[in-house]
């Protein structure tokens, strides 16, 4: 709340002093705000800002190191580009940038160098503008990607540095079995050995209940992620494609990814690697599905549902990661949106086979 009213601040101090500049608007917002200061970033309850100045359209100038982003990358990090008579806001978290321009020679995953110029951060995300308006959704997608992943792949963008091919190229056969994924996922839903199953999961989240609610205040969604799967997994975080296998019996395996959805705030978990994902349903007799945790902290509530990752509400909330796909594989999927029905214990899952089909056919032409 207190970036919102820092915004609001600016901006209304800008309208009634047009022609302030950078300086003057900085010198009036931190009189205003209790903030501490880290070099050219000032950070106040939540949230970072770093001030710039802009005289044309374009915004050029460097903005900050990446080693100095590092340290509020967790939280919101907002540039104010002043502008002769307006102030832009634009989220520059690593998510959020480009590339890295300025002394970025050597950089790499294990040697952060180099700064990035305000022409480096996006002005549109996966097709959402990057304004004060959606921060909230913004960094919410943001927060569900670790400062590791994002500098891999800005080290990709930035030095043109090709990474392991890890694209998943399926045979006719695997194709078949691939495109035929939709209908195991509807026969899963009816079936007794898969409810049964749903059901077990169930009764293990309600027993950890507290445990669930105490780890749903952890701010880092990682962390948090990690503890409810360890919970869950008896203390094993695989890090891969799923946290549990089970036998559905006949040869079919289903796989099983925990995700946890935070009801009462913005959240927007990452859902899958793509390239993993179609090589798993290229395998005869596979499903995979999520087991989607709905945690209400106010209330103090936990509900479960176990569905296929080609369910209706999952299918309409999965979305595709696009600016980084097609580099040296797919990319990955994220979940955002109201899903929160898909968690809920009486909603009645159900899979379009037909638009589910049309969806993976979607990811292999990525």
């Amino acid at each position: 709340m207190e970036l919102v009213d820092a915004i609001a601040f600016i901006r209304e101090y800008k309208r009634v002093n047009s022609h302030a500049d950078k300086a003057a608007v900085q010198q009036v917002f931190i009189k205003r705000f209790a903030l501490t200061r880290a070099r050219s970033v000032w950070v106040g309850n939540g949230y970072a800002m770093r001030f710039s100045e802009a005289r044309t359209r374009s915004f050029s100038n460097t903005v900050l190191s990446l080693s100095a982003l590092q340290a509020h990358d967790a939280r919101p990090f907002v540039v104010a580009v002043i502008r002769e008579r307006t102030v832009d806001f634009l989220l520059a978290n690593t998510t959020f940038l480009k590339k890295i321009s300025h002394s970025s020679h050597e950089l790499r995953t294990d040697n952060i160098k180099g700064s990035f110029n305000g022409s480096d951060i996006m002005v549109v995300y996966e097709g959402v503008q990057n304004s004060p308006e959606n921060f909230d959704h913004l960094f919410a997608q943001h927060l569900a990607f670790t400062w590791e992943e994002n500098v891999e792949l800005l080290v990709e963008a930035t030095n043109a540095i090709v990474a392991r091919d890890n694209r998943f190229r399926p045979s006719h056969d695997q194709r078949e079995v691939l495109l035929a994924a939709p209908e195991r996922a509807a026969a899963a839903l009816v079936e007794p050995a898969f409810q049964a199953i749903e059901a077990e999961l169930q009764a293990r989240v309600e027993r950890h209940r507290a445990a669930i609610l105490e780890a749903a205040r952890v701010d880092n969604v990682n962390l948090r992620g990690n503890t409810i799967e360890q919970l869950l997994t008896a203390g094993i975080n695989a890090h891969e494609l799923g946290d549990l296998e089970r036998d559905l019996g006949g040869g079919r395996l289903l796989v099983i990814d925990i995700k946890t959805k935070l009801l009462d705030r913005a959240s927007a978990p990452k859902a899958y690697n793509v390239d993993k994902m179609l090589s798993l349903l290229a395998r005869p007799g596979s499903v995979l599905a999520f087991l989607m945790i709905g945690v209400n902290i106010q209330a103090g509530t936990v509900s479960a549902r176990l569905l296929p990752v080609l369910e209706n509400a999952l299918l309409a909330a999965t979305g595709i990661r696009h600016h980084w796909a097609g580099r040296s594989s797919r990319g990955v999927t994220q979940l955002s949106g109201r899903f929160e029905r898909a968690s809920d214990p009486n909603y009645q899952p159900s899979v379009d086979v037909a638009r589910a089909r049309e969806f993976l056919e979607q990811l292999l032409a990525l």
